[in-house]
């Protein structure tokens, strides 16, 4: 069995790897790393994997087990509304298949896909109060502080709600297969192939389970996760501990690091070095304090605007497609760093907008790797939880391409085994001999008691057979009053006895089995059948000899007989 889990996100940016060591009840998580994806003229792809084996040789990667995080922008996002409302899982996969089928611009044999029913329609909860727009101070309520949860800003316009549903609807994932095992190659290249491919549903369901600060807001309506990411942002809303609604929108970081190349007329390496240092988006809630600053948001606000839209699009296609109204969001992702973020989003979206803090980074992490930032692991640490459980709540690796156990270290550590095994069998033998020798002694104290009570009983020692043998001495055995056969018993045992009908024709008429006598009559075409026939009833112990009655012979020339038995074992 694998002693460790390996949730693996290729990011745009950087290869995120969190390692966890799972337990009955918990996952105990031992590494977060991220490593940037250094530039060069090869695919993406290959310059991640090549990260992505150094990384796995420094953790000393050997049949654990990996998951490979898949991407919002490489599937297919759909929600479907079937009129049932249960049905088998596997006949629901074939439903799923077949509407996928004509809405995925693939051919259904060359697509793997997973999926998940919608949890059930809840009322939509009361909407917080809003405040006035203005810095909030700071404190518990302050929306700057990582982790906090500021009061909700008014709500933008609700549009379009979805009814809710008369059967049931499903979020699915889909993928093209030759993808799926172009990730599954890779991954198989750089030392570790996956033994699932998670999408970002069930990763940030289970991220969203796990963040304390979001206790309150998970009970009260759904919650959004952001993923700001390097090229881009995806969004799930989760309710109930499940996904409602998914999506990927194509902007990111990289976007905001290219309008401060054109600004400010730098190359790449410097103005991502710039945007990490001092980028900043002003808000009402967090207002720029200087010209320099404001010129700074000036410049970024160009691509987070675009951003802030396409959020609020999302939000409302959830509320379209699923009924469910955000009320809260948490960000996290590299881009989540970027300052000034959290109550810009707050404002622009009028939802209370949090980032992880360092309270719930202990609280996810362990206090040993408190001080790490998972904000742009967010997705790997999300399919650690998803993975620890046993059964991810969607992979795409499915159908032709599930993963195949491979026993092949078992026979690496043959050795190792049959040491154990026979320390294990050593141990055993020890403690039969031990056990066997407690039966021995306790048999030596009985053995030494009879004596004693019987030397002072009969005037002389005696053994326990001695004592049992005096005591059956002269009682004659009773006869058990119960009878050796039933009438049915012997009905069966003068039907196996008869002879074959090629031998002899006989017509049983009638038989009558009592306590005193058993009466057989019949006939047959020949005296000599007669005799044939009560020879081989003569082997039945219970009837002995026979009593023949007289023999008549019929119109046709048959032979009537009566055979009579007294039996000795009913």
């Amino acid at each position: 069995m694998a002693s460790r889990i390996f949730a693996i996100d290729l990011g745009a940016w950087s290869v995120k790897v969190v390692v966890a060591a799972p337990g009955i009840r918990h996952v105990a998580i031992t590494d977060v790393l991220e490593v940037p994806v250094p530039a060069g003229d090869e695919p993406h792809e290959q310059r991640a994997g090549a990260v992505l084996a150094h990384m796995l040789r420094e953790l000393r990667f050997d049949h654990d087990s990996a998951y490979f995080g898949v991407s919002g922008d490489q599937i297919f996002t759909h929600i479907l509304e079937f009129a049932f409302k249960s049905l088998r899982r596997a006949d629901l996969e074939k439903a799923v298949g077949a509407e996928l089928e004509g809405v995925v611009p693939v051919e259904l044999e060359d697509m793997v896909y997973t999926f998940e029913p919608l949890p059930a329609d809840r009322p939509a909860a009361v909407p917080v109060p809003a405040i006035e727009g203005g810095p909030v101070p700071a404190g518990d309520d302050d929306p700057t502080r990582p982790g906090a949860l500021a009061p909700a800003a008014p709500a933008p316009a609700p549009g379009r709600v979805a009814a809710p549903a008369e059967g049931m609807r499903v979020l699915t994932y889909a993928m093209r297969r030759d993808r799926a095992e172009a990730i599954i190659k890779l991954g198989a290249q750089a030392g570790a192939e996956p033994r699932g491919l998670l999408p970002i549903g069930g990763a940030f369901a289970r991220l969203v389970d796990r963040v304390p600060s979001l206790a309150s807001a998970r009970g009260a309506a759904p919650v959004a996760v952001v993923d700001l990411g390097h090229d881009r942002t995806q969004v799930v809303v989760v309710r109930s501990g499940r996904p409602l609604y998914s999506r990927t929108i194509p902007r990111g970081g990289r976007h905001v690091t290219q309008a401060i190349c054109r600004h400010w007329k730098l190359a790449v390496p410097e103005a991502e070095r710039a945007k990490h240092a001092d980028g900043f988006i002003a808000s009402s809630l967090e207002p720029a304090t200087s010209d320099a600053w404001q010129r700074v948001h000036e410049v970024v606000v160009t691509e987070l605007g675009p951003l802030a839209r396409e959020l609020r699009q999302s939000f409302a296609a959830c509320r379209a497609r699923t009924g469910a109204t955000v009320g809260a969001v948490v960000l996290v992702g590299g881009g989540s760093r970027l300052r000034g973020i959290a109550s810009y989003v707050r404002e622009q979206l009028g939802v209370p907008t949090s980032l992880i803090g360092a309270d719930d980074v202990a609280v996810l992490v362990g206090p040993r790797l408190a001080g790490t930032p998972v904000d742009a692991a967010a997705f790997a640490l999300g399919m650690i939880f998803d993975a620890a459980t046993g059964r991810p709540q969607f992979d795409l690796r499915q159908g032709p391409l599930a993963f195949k156990v491979d026993l092949s270290f078992i026979r690496a550590k043959a050795v190792q085994i049959a040491t154990a095994a026979i320390v294990v069998i050593a141990f055993g033998a020890v403690s039969a001999l031990a056990a066997h020798y407690k039966l021995r002694k306790a048999e030596k104290i009985l053995v030494e008691r009879i004596a004693t009570e019987s030397r002072d009983y009969k005037g002389k020692p005696m053994t326990a057979d001695e004592i049992l043998t005096e005591a059956n001495a002269g009682v004659a055995a009773a006869a058990s009053p119960l009878p050796k056969m039933s009438a049915y018993d012997l009905l069966l045992e003068i039907n196996s006895k008869l002879p074959a009908r090629d031998k002899i024709t006989l017509d049983i008429q009638q038989v009558e089995i009592d306590r005193s006598k058993v009466t057989i009559r019949g006939s047959t075409k020949t005296a000599e059948e007669i005799d044939a026939l009560t020879a081989a009833l003569k082997e039945i112990q219970c009837l002995g000899a026979a009593s023949p009655g007289a023999t008549q012979t019929g119109p046709n020339g048959e032979k009537a007989f009566s055979l009579s038995y007294k039996p000795s074992c009913l």
